[in-house]
């Protein structure tokens, strides 16, 4: 139980299911305990379930440092109310909103290396401080600093990294990165039979197609950037942006995804947030992941719109 500033006592019950912690909601109010490490990623969760209850205003509730992540992404839904308040002892406060975590800048030095990566068939990208290979949006291999510079470490994560290194000391890094993409190419294609690499990554995946194919979404070109966070492996899922501008000239911010993640909305007003605020937001999803609970979050937001396009992984 915690007491806010009013002197009004939570008891909090019945779990919310996905959107992790324990609540209690009244006939207008609903109040959502968030809980742990990752809690500024439930604000997607909490509106849905604060809609299900039929209650006007949603309370979040944040025991971790991450209450300031959630202010931010609170204040992009105008349309529904949402307060965010962090506790403090037995009480709590109103969290003030934080801003989203700078990209680290690249070294030049390791940037000198995208040339090379891109003439193997790779495609050289920004993964939120680091330099990384990717084949259809699968990370094949990564920039690391030594000692003695920047080297391309080949691999599809941290063990297969050090597999290659083992086996395939011999090659150059070109000729190594090169063999790397043929072998991950033959895999992730429009059509391909089915191997554990085709099912990683799909996201990025997504993103590769409409960097290649634009138009799929209405733009003139798009260039990817980097995550909102670095990611621990190549199989986290989160999603992944690229920004351009439209055929008018109009900026847009482009954030793919797959599957049913609550949290794809608030993710996607941030990279908006981050690149150009002033940008059109087009969230993009496979064509059988179009639901419902993403086009309610998205209907909530300025200048944004769901699209939806063939996923590549797909037979033709």
């Amino acid at each position: 139980m915690v007491r806010n500033e009013a002197e009004t006592e939570i008891e909090f019950c019945d779990s919310p299911g996905d959107a992790g912690g324990v609540s209690r909601s009244g006939p207008a109010v609903a109040y959502l305990l968030s809980e742990g490490s990752d809690s500024g990623r439930s604000l997607g969760a909490g509106v849905l379930w604060a809609d299900k209850l039929g209650a006007d205003r949603l309370v979040l509730i944040s025991d971790h440092d991450n209450a300031g992540e959630l202010a931010r992404r609170a204040g992009y839904f105008d349309r529904h109310s949402i307060s965010v308040v962090e506790v403090v002892g037995t009480g709590w406060k109103a969290a003030v909103a934080a801003p989203i975590t700078p990209v680290p800048e690249l070294p030049a030095e390791v940037w000198a290396l995208a040339g090379l990566i891109n003439e193997t068939g790779a495609r050289a990208v920004d993964d939120h401080g680091r330099l990384v290979a990717e084949v259809a949006g699968l990370e094949v291999a990564r920039v690391t600093m030594f000692d003695d510079g920047p080297q391309i470490e080949v691999g599809v994560g941290q063990a297969d990294r050090e597999l290659h290194q083992l086996v395939h000391s011999n090659l150059e890094p070109d000729a190594a990165l090169r063999r790397a993409v043929g072998m991950v190419a033959s895999h992730r294609h429009t059509g391909a039979i089915f191997h554990p690499l085709k099912n990683m990554a799909r996201e990025r995946w997504l993103r590769s197609r409409l960097l290649d194919q634009p138009g799929l979404v209405g733009a003139e070109h798009l260039d990817p950037v980097p995550p909102l966070h670095p990611r621990s492996t190549v199989l986290g899922q989160r999603p992944i942006a690229a920004v351009g501008t439209t055929a008018q000239g109009t900026p847009i911010v482009v954030v793919c995804s797959i599957g049913v993640d609550p949290e794809f909305v608030p993710d996607a007003a941030d990279y908006r947030a981050r690149f150009d605020a002033a940008a059109d937001l087009v969230l993009v999803v496979p064509t059988r992941d179009r639901y419902p609970i993403t086009e309610r979050l998205v209907a909530e937001l300025e200048r944004a719109s769901l699209v939806t396009v063939p996923p590549p992984w797909d037979s033709a």
